[in-house]
């Protein structure tokens, strides 16, 4: 059984930073279905009806197809 010590370790994760608005009209009016919102949650601008999802925007992406 591993020691609960590595816990003591651990950095919790930052807060994720929320959207205020949207990334394609800049529009401010925008809505999730997640009941406690995180850098994993889809967001869907009201206005021009972009969806979009913050974790997958930041991370990089492949430059070929396999």
């Amino acid at each position: 059984m591993k020691n609960p010590s590595f816990l003591a370790d651990r950095v919790p994760p930052a807060p994720a930073e929320l959207p205020t608005s949207c990334p394609a009209c800049k529009s401010a009016s925008i809505v999730t279905t997640a009941k406690k919102p995180c850098n994993e949650s889809y967001w869907r601008c009201e206005q021009c009806g972009e969806v979009w999802n913050n974790a997958r925007r930041q991370s990089p992406r492949y430059s070929s197809f396999r």
